[in-house]
């Protein structure tokens, strides 16, 4: 189980890597400990929080920031956790510059997360594929790409079976852009 978690972590070092490529600046939601600052190949990284040590706390209900001033939101397991995801959007999308991108990260209910989203009772919402593009769109945003997350998959099968292995995904992962 430790090793699932640590290819997990990589994983997601890995994502924030690459979508923090060309930003200048981005606002890290639900950052914990920061376990991705490291890895931002943006000029500024800011981490907001409610628990540990994060640059700013507070809830992401109410950000603390003036409007249109990042480049890059993103949020990992943190939105099923949240109670007025409309809310939280809606901050977003205020802080956020115009053709700003935010990349969530949330388990999929449908799938192989399926455990992973009810195991928690933390976790208010449980999203699917469906649900989550629906509400992004209602609040402003636009889906520019979505990203496989297969880690219990070996490589061929994955390679024969794509758009099937997208429903049922582990993790829900969506880049999109503010409109």
């Amino acid at each position: 189980m430790v090793r699932y978690w640590n290819i997990f972590r990589e994983y997601k070092a890995d994502l924030t890597a690459r979508f923090t490529i060309g930003l200048e600046n981005v606002l890290e939601i639900g950052c914990g400990p920061k376990h991705y600052k490291s890895f931002c190949n943006s000029q500024v990284y800011v981490g907001i929080d409610i628990v540990n040590k994060p640059d700013i706390i507070a809830s992401a209900m109410y950000l603390p920031l003036r409007s249109k001033c990042f480049n890059g939101v993103f949020a990992f397991d943190v939105l099923e956790h949240i109670e007025n995801i409309d809310r939280v959007l809606q901050e977003c999308r205020r802080i956020l510059k115009e053709g700003g991108k935010m990349l969530i990260l949330s388990p999929n209910t449908l799938g192989f997360g399926f455990y992973d989203s009810f195991a928690d009772p933390t976790h208010i919402h449980h999203f699917t594929w469906y649900t989550i593009k629906k509400i992004l769109l209602r609040n402003g945003f636009k889906i520019t790409d979505t990203i496989p997350l297969h880690l219990h998959i070996t490589w061929p099968l994955r390679r024969i079976i794509k758009r099937i292995l997208q429903a049922v995904q582990q993790s829900i992962c969506i880049v999109c852009e503010r409109l």
